[in-house]
């Protein structure tokens, strides 16, 4: 059966006319440099990129693997222009040529390559794999074919593999498991890796390793041991290995947020890095339950409670590391979510001067933290480092001479000399019996967690006002829109002005590594972005960063204003 024309496809599904798709044909014919059809069809404004790509998987066209790259702003049109011209002296697959050129990971292109195939994404991982499922395929296969057998679920089988593709990959398992099988894309060298690591421990995993965890024991103030030589299991211990797969990479590479989302076929996990929210791998769809389960269990939430929001929080123990969790699992229509956010000592508690703040702004801020009495308040918008600096400011006042006492909702960082209370309501009767009993504390420093209603900015303002230093945060823009929205709550202008010391604004600013950044020219279009006049970037030294495998997320400071 041939296979019809991307044109007449999108005719026949009346996405456009015969008269559309001739322009779009003429269009193409006159182009010096050579363009596809369903790209021109959009530069049209004829179609939309969700049309074409309805239209591409019901009539079984695949988008091009540079298509999808452009897409995921994994590259450019230009860097796609170069490999294509390399492509026709070499012959050589288009993903290789990218990854040679190094515009591209092998991670990137195997992302892509599974979007091509409308397959799931998994990064590989040993605590991720079935033992059971792993002995019925041969070695010698798993490593020139780089298949790896992950888990099972009604009796199909989930194998990881590097080339889809590969007739002779798929006659093997389908000789092996007959037509009960799935594949998923993975990188080729990390689906060797895995292999390699579980050859080496295949002698080390038995019973006494694998018995499982006595949850019983575990007290409110007993944290869960966690590393990265736990050998790979099977069954119920195959979830805690994936769990834990999940929670322990998400801490070496430094992420502030874990997410797990359920997708129409899948699980997403995504680590939030640096501020950026960054694809990490696809799970099975039927992992969730079994996952939230064991989530709840770690945190002592209601197990039996599946259509209302929970929220947690687990205590872990990693590479001799303290790390606290707050977990949240919201119900959604394709089955659930959950946000973990990762609360590190190591990440989390700063000193001022670690900040990134200017020499000017610092000394500044010190004077006033120096103060008897005053409200000093950060802002900026969600994710921008405000209870970060928050905290840095308790680091800075927290001596053997000062008494500083909390309300927190929730406390994310426990700091030793700091009385700290958490509420689950920031309610006015609440609030207004909780800030006198903080005040019979005889306390020098008082911190409100958030300033998020009219009861939180009034405590914050009527404790100022009794000659305390108060810190607080506050979700706004900037500072002017931080003072507005405290007089939009009620506060009179006099209490405001007769309390107020400081509102600092702040965003994130990324910082490339010192040690795989390289120097360029910016173009002129960059240059005229910044509305600089009489700019002459010859003047100037400019850094970017340059690809580097397996590198992690690049470090932030704080910029303050």
């Amino acid at each position: 059966m041939m296979r019809i024309k991307i044109g007449e496809a999108l005719i026949k599904d009346s996405k456009i006319n015969e008269n559309q798709l001739q322009h779009a044909l003429q269009v193409q014919k006159e182009l010096i440099k050579k363009k596809r059809l369903g790209e021109i069809l959009i530069d049209l404004g004829y179609v939309s990129k969700r049309d074409l790509r309805e239209v591409t998987k019901k009539y079984e066209h695949k988008v091009q693997i540079g298509v999808i790259l452009i897409e995921n702003r994994a590259i450019t049109s230009e860097v796609l222009e170069e490999a294509l011209e390399i492509q026709k002296e070499k012959k050589k697959p288009i993903g290789n040529i990218l990854i040679d050129l190094g515009a591209i990971t092998e991670e990137e292109f195997a992302k892509a390559f599974s979007i091509q195939m409308d397959l799931p994404y998994v990064l590989p991982d040993k605590r991720l794999i079935d033992m059971k499922l792993f002995s019925r395929l041969p070695e010698k296969f798993m490593h020139e074919y780089g298949a790896l057998p992950m888990w099972e679920n009604e009796g199909a089988v989930t194998v990881l593999v590097h080339d889809p593709t590969d007739g002779f990959v798929q006659k093997f398992l389908r000789n092996t498991y007959g037509e009960k099988y799935e594949m998923a894309v993975a990188p080729k060298s990390a689906i060797k890796k895995v292999l390699e690591e579980i050859v080496k421990e295949k002698e080390l995993v038995s019973s006494s390793v694998m018995s499982p965890v006595d949850e019983s024991q575990q007290t409110a103030f007993r944290r869960y041991p966690m590393d990265d030589d736990t050998p790979a299991r099977s069954g119920t211990g195959q979830i805690v290995n994936i769990v834990n797969y999940i929670l322990s990479n998400a801490i070496k590479e430094r992420a502030s947020d874990i997410h797990v989302e359920s997708q129409v076929d899948r699980l997403r996990v995504r680590y939030r890095i640096d501020g950026k929210l960054i694809y990490r791998t696809d799970l099975p769809k039927y992992l969730m339950d079994p996952i939230i389960r064991r989530l709840k269990v770690m945190a002592r939430m209601d197990i039996t409670e599946i259509r209302d929001t929970q929220e947690g929080r687990i205590f872990i123990s990693y590479n001799k590391q303290d790390i606290d969790l707050r977990v949240s699992i919201f119900a959604t229509v394709l089955g659930g979510a959950v946000t973990i956010r990762l609360l590190t000592k190591e990440l989390g508690l700063r000193d001022l001067e670690d900040l990134g703040m200017l020499p000017r702004v610092l000394k500044t801020l010190k004077l006033i933290l120096d103060s008897p009495s005053g409200l000093i308040l950060f802002t900026g918008p969600t994710g921008c480092g405000k209870t970060t600096s928050l905290y840095a400011c308790l680091n800075y006042l927290n001596t053997w001479n000062v008494k500083i006492v909390t309300l927190e909702d929730p406390v994310e960082y426990s700091i030793e000399g700091i009385s700290q209370c958490q509420v689950k309501s920031m309610k006015e009767g609440i609030i207004a019996e909780r800030v006198k009993a903080m005040m019979h504390q005889d306390p020098d420093v008082m911190v409100i967690g958030e300033i998020s209603n009219e009861a939180t900015a009034y405590g914050a303002i009527q404790t100022a006002l009794t000659g305390h230093m108060v810190c607080s945060t506050i979700h706004t823009d900037d500072s002017i829109g931080a003072v507005l929205r405290l007089l939009d709550s009620g506060l009179r202008t006099f209490l405001l002005s007769s309390t107020s010391m400081a509102i600092l604004s702040q965003r994130l600013v990324r910082k490339i590594c010192p040690q795989c950044r390289e120097r360029y020219s910016p173009s002129v279009e960059i240059v005229k972005e910044f509305h600089i006049k009489n700019f002459d970037p010859d003047q100037f030294e400019f850094y970017r960063g340059i690809l580097i495998q397996q590198k992690g997320a690049t470090n932030l400071i704080v910029h303050s204003q």
